[in-house]
């Protein structure tokens, strides 16, 4: 199969306002490939050449789907899709400060978005004789919950699940189905929490090295160790990320 991001191609690219996917909105765009940025405040964006920005409440399924549907219409040429956009709250189940809004909000964004737009997108891309990729960003908490962001763990591992299957689904088409599983990265999201961050900018390059490369499962930083221990001694990683 032909290497994804040979040649210039435009990028449907979620959570582009903030961290990891401001990093790879500004190196998407410095290599030449068109990139539309979805986020609630993606107008906010400077306007710069080979940019689109486009507002929506990633929470909001409506709001997705009818995204995902104008978007389809009216971009064809989107070959890659980033769904990079994620919340995590910092809150254990048993804080009552934790409201039902707040979970279902989590949930909307982290899992229920991308299924949105996946199934907008592949009957086209898996009709396709050229390669086309959709790209879920995960977690080494997908494989090993902590204590404390539960939901956020047991999002990620959804993004595992439903990345298998829709690999599954497309078999047989260029379409490639890609999950970026990463550490932990120094972005607003994660202030305050843990050290030893990789760098937003460091984790945008691998995840677009990964892309590149067509890999099925993209481990970067750390969660290359994960992946390791896994193997040899699953206790490890499980101790230190329910201590964590």
């Amino acid at each position: 199969m032909p290497e994804l991001f040979a040649q210039p191609t435009t990028v449907l690219l979620t959570g582009a306002t903030s961290g990891i996917g401001t990093q790879m909105l500004s190196q998407l765009i410095a290599s030449g490939h068109k990139v539309i940025a979805v986020s609630r405040t993606a107008s906010a964006l400077p306007a710069e050449d080979g940019l689109t920005r486009y507002d929506c409440d990633l929470a909001d399924p409506k709001a997705v789907e009818a995204m995902a549907s104008a978007l389809l219409a009216k971009y064809p040429d989107v070959r890659i899709i980033i769904n990079n956009a994620g919340l995590q709250l910092p809150m254990r189940l048993d804080n009552p400060a934790l409201a039902t809004n707040m979970l279902i909000d989590e949930i909307a964004i982290n899992v229920l978005a991308p299924t949105i737009i996946a199934r907008a997108f592949m009957p086209q891309f898996t009709a396709l004789s050229e390669p086309s990729a959709i790209v879920n960003i995960s977690s080494g908490l997908a494989f090993f919950p902590k204590t404390t962001t539960a939901l956020y763990c047991a999002t990620k591992a959804a993004i595992h699940s439903l990345s298998q299957s829709m690999r599954y689904q497309s078999e047989g088409s260029q379409m490639r189905v890609i999950e970026a599983i990463l550490p932990l990265v120094d972005t607003p999201m994660t202030k305050g929490r843990g050290t030893g961050k990789l760098p937003a900018d460091t984790a945008a390059r691998a995840i677009i090295a990964g892309i590149r490369k067509g890999h099925d499962e993209v481990y970067i930083g750390k969660a290359q160790l994960l992946r390791i221990l896994g193997w040899l001694a699953p206790f490890i990683p499980r101790r230190i990320l329910k201590a964590s």
